[in-house]
């Protein structure tokens, strides 16, 4: 074996009752494998130590920092195998812990190695995976950690080729971004520990209290029955109120060895303690469980959630009781910089993005999206409809069962993930696959019940191909739709078209809401950017005059690399509202202007302020009229609620030809801004 140097991390800590979590992000060794050879030269086993420098490249391999997408260097972008490596080492007193170790994703299949042992495999590109290596690791000495990753595809993976003849049958519309894509992270705690948590809330809309129940999963991994103590501690984040102690929700939980034990606690809330969330108010509740032995802590796990109801009746999609009709746009994982990476900062960079466009509802992407897109609208507010990417399944495939089981196990660990999210609203069974067979109809049935097996508090459904608004595809009994909450739609097409096939589906299921999943015009499709913006004022246009339309959502807010032909010679899909590095098109300024729920008109020394009845419209709860002039807030004026339809006004002098009338939320994100070309 050659002596080569190695990257290594030394975790140190210090031990306590509390789990610990250690990134393993950062530094680590990389290299492709096109010939399929790596294993073959042992490249997954433990390595020689240099002993003079630990904190250097291996020789002969490039270093790189985890997460990483190698499709994003010029050098690495290629379809196959590519191998990680990095060594770390845990201090002897941790011995008796036990440590799993997590990856938020690897694409698209893997396996690990750890100490030249094969540790686990993973298939599906964007849901996390643990591994428990408790009896693997060494302590003090180094531990060889290796991942073979692989990005390339089948027609019996999620996502993959599709049936049919065509080069694009070969491929889905989006890249593959090799990779560990996602933070990995090792978790070491005591051999009794929380292992997942779950978090259902509802509100009593006429009390204004609410009831939650905690369902909390613990792991004896000794060799002797015990007796703890589970003591959940809610504190409202709003305002820093601890809502329930430890000690008021205290459960005694008798644990065999060996064994998994479920815990279920049920309490209310009364409504001084209940703060609602919806996406203008996004108040949320932290919550901390202690595990108690011999009344020593030995372990905690932490979690927060929201209080919200998100339920369908009839044609309207109704959050918290009042309904919402409001736009959106799909969003790829995908940027010249961090791939499919998705990080915080990105999160941050394309949702406010999004919030200050007035996009507040979408699938979002076919795909999983990294925990920060979620944390970030847990916090600020945004509808999502989740998805697993079951793209383009023909009825073949839809049939299948290896794919049905790949389905059901990416979504598991999707929604066991997830599940506290209050910006996740649904549920999607997939895309564009053909929902009129028999094949999809029992596909959409079987992981709706997969779904609902799971999580009972959100709503199911998926995005359909265009044609399935076809008259002649409504026709069988077997229709999908059927299965669905509320139904979503594709649809691209004139406007004439576009507004049939909603009264077609309208006309079948007349008391379900239809929200519009995707539709737009491509940027290097058209003779210029306004072409885009009337034809989004005129599906604005088609909406108001339908009630039955919940919603639309563009596609896409972001340009996207793809490998489809008919691609521009670029390398993108140019479908964005912004373009690659987030510069916003004039589409963008549209939806800023065209899309806001307020109207606001000055006469005769009164500014009115009205929330428009048709679309977009929702509840105005906690918004501000803000003057600003040469960049400085002038005035704020604090703004009653207002319904959909109902109006306040402020009598003021007229406002000069330089000051700016801005309408905001709490959260300072504009719904409307009169700086704004009209």
């Amino acid at each position: 074996m050659k002596k080569i140097k190695l990257i290594v991390l030394v975790l140190i800590f210090a031990v306590s009752a509390n789990a610990q979590i250690i990134s393993l992000n950062g530094k680590w060794s990389f290299a492709i494998d096109p010939t399929n050879v790596g294993e073959q030269n042992d490249w997954h086993l433990p390595w020689e130590q240099a002993k003079d420098n630990t904190n250097l490249l291996a020789a002969g391999w490039d270093q790189v920092t985890v997460p990483h997408c190698w499709s994003i260097d010029t050098r690495y972008n290629f379809i196959g195998k590519a191998w990680y490596r990095k060594g770390f080492k845990l201090p002897a007193d941790v011995a008796n812990s036990s440590v799993r170790l997590k990856f938020e994703a690897v694409y698209y299949k893997c396996r690990i190695f750890l100490n030249g042992e094969l540790v686990g495999m993973h298939e599906g590109g964007y849901t996390p995976f643990t591994l428990d290596i408790t009896q693997k690791v060494k302590y003090p000495d180094v531990n060889f950690l290796v991942v073979e990753a692989d990005n390339s595809w089948n027609q019996l993976e999620i996502p993959g080729a599709r049936t049919g003849k065509n080069p694009n049958d070969q491929l889905f519309p989006w890249y593959e971004f090799g990779g560990i894509t996602r933070d990995v992270t090792l978790e070491i705690t005591s051999k009794i520990y929380i292992s997942k948590q779950k978090i259902e809330s509802a509100p009593d809309l006429k009390t204004g209290s609410s009831r939650f129940k905690i369902i909390t999963w613990i792991e004896n991994k000794t060799f002797r029955d015990t007796v703890i103590a589970l003591q959940p501690a809610i504190t409202l984040r709003t305002n820093h109120k601890t809502v329930r102690s430890g000690n008021q929700l205290s459960k005694t939980v008798s644990l065999k060895a060996w064994t998994q034990e479920k815990v279920v606690m049920e309490d209310t809330l009364s409504a001084s303690n209940t703060l609602l969330w919806d996406f203008d108010n996004p108040n949320l509740y932290d919550v901390e469980s202690s595990l108690l032995a011999d009344k020593k802590v030995i372990g905690s796990y932490k979690t927060y959630f929201g209080i919200r109801e998100f339920k369908q009746d009839g044609i309207q999609l109704l959050l918290n009781g009042k309904p919402v009709r409001v736009a959106g746009a799909n969003r790829h994982s995908d940027h010249p910089k961090y791939g499919s990476t998705d990080p915080s900062e990105l999160a941050s960079m394309d949702m406010d993005l999004q919030r200050n466009g007035n996009m507040l509802m979408a699938r979002l992407c076919h795909t999983p999206t990294s925990k920060h897109f979620y944390k970030w609208a847990d916090e600020n507010g945004s509808l999502i409809f989740a998805e697993i990417p079951s793209w383009g399944f023909s009825a073949v495939l839809l049939g299948n069962a290896t794919l049905r089981e790949k389905f059901r196990a990416q979504m598991t660990e999707m929604v066991e993930e997830f599940w506290n999210s209050p910006s996740i609203v649904a549920w999607s069974t997939g895309n564009e696959y053909q929902s009129w067979t028999p094949e999809g109809d029992e596909w959409t049935l079987f992981q709706r019940e997969k779904y609902l097996e799971l999580d009972t508090t959100r709503l199911i459904t998926f995005m359909a191909l265009g044609s399935a608004g076809n008259a002649q595809n409504l026709l069988p009994p077997h229709d999908s739709y059927r299965h669905c909450d509320f139904i979503c739609i594709n649809l691209y097409s004139g406007l004439e078209q576009f507004e049939k096939s909603l009264q077609n589906i309208h006309q079948k299921y007349p008391d379900k809401p239809v929200f519009v999943s995707e539709f737009g015009q491509r940027a290097d499709f058209v003779k210029s950017e306004q072409e885009r913006i009337d034809y989004l004022n005129g599906v604005i246009s088609i909406v108001r005059r339908n009630p039955y339309v919940c919603g639309i959502s563009y596609w896409s807010f972001n340009d996207y690399l793809s490998r489809f032909t008919n691609t521009n010679s670029s390398g993108y899909r140019e479908w964005g509202i912004v373009d690659t590095n987030r510069k916003p098109r004039g589409l963008y300024t549209s939806f800023q202007r065209d899309l806001s729920p307020v109207t606001v008109v000055y006469d005769k020394g009164v500014l009115s302020i009205s929330a428009r009845a048709d679309f977009p419209s929702y509840t105005l709860k906690n918004f501000r009229l803000v003057l600003v002039s040469d960049n400085k807030i002038v005035k704020k004026y604090p703004l009653p609620v207002l319904n959909p339809g109902e109006s306040t006004q402020i009598k003021m002098n007229k406002p000069s030809a330089a000051t700016t009338i801005v309408v905001e939320n709490a959260g300072g994100f504009k719904v409307y801004d009169s700086g704004i070309k009209q």
